[in-house]
């Protein structure tokens, strides 16, 4: 190989090295941006990833690269267009999900019924969630006069103002407490000597 030849061929080297770390830098560069978003503490901007939240690609909530004034409260983001929001099915409600649901999921929401604005039997009938069974008493559908917003069960109190019918057709020692063996012979209804609160002291 002449020395001309020998020169020209070091100088393609040198520049085929240098042409060859630059492009490992620009491979290696993206890497190194990419360590040091993971590296960002996202507690620090008031929205701490938890649940899904943590498993989402950052494009999904920051789109088009916009990173501040990226919404902070779920119905901004949970609005149908830059998120799933309410489907329209979906109770009246106010739109802070996280009263009901979890950052895991959607499903199995433990309900806060302060933010229901609609009455009772506009859910609890039978459809959209649990209603009345046909063996419950004959009874206004104003659930909350005798049940609590946790659980139908352990009924807390029945406020007689909402039932309906006479009261023996509950107080027949089947459906609730009736009379006793050893009352006195009586037609007339519980509520002519009794209280709608006590069976004693009962009056007349």
């Amino acid at each position: 190989m002449t020395p001309e030849k020998s020169t020209g061929a070091i100088h393609l080297f040198s520049m085929l090295y240098f042409v060859l770390i630059a492009i490992l830098s620009a491979i290696n560069f993206p890497l190194q941006a990419e360590e040091r978003i993971e590296g960002f503490d996202h507690f620090t901007t008031g929205f701490p990833l938890l649940g899904r939240h943590e498993f989402l690609d950052c494009s999904s909530c920051h789109i088009g690269g916009q990173f501040k004034g990226t919404p902070l409260v779920c119905d901004l983001c949970h609005d149908g267009s830059r998120a799933p929001g309410k489907h329209a099915q979906h109770f009246p409600s106010s739109n802070t999900c996280d009263d009901c649901h979890t950052e895991d999921t959607w499903t199995g929401a433990i309900f806060d019924h302060r933010d229901i604005f609609e009455p009772c039997q506009n859910c609890h009938n039978g459809v959209v969630a649990i209603g009345k069974s046909p063996s419950h008493i004959t009874s206004t559908d104003t659930c909350d006069d005798c049940h609590n917003t946790i659980s139908f069960s352990n009924v807390g109190r029945v406020d007689h103002i909402s039932v309906i019918g006479t009261c023996d057709s509950c107080h027949n020692g089947s459906v609730a407490t009736g009379k006793p063996a050893d009352h006195i012979v009586t037609s007339e209804q519980c509520n002519e000597c009794h209280s709608t609160t006590s069976w004693l002291p009962a009056s007349n």
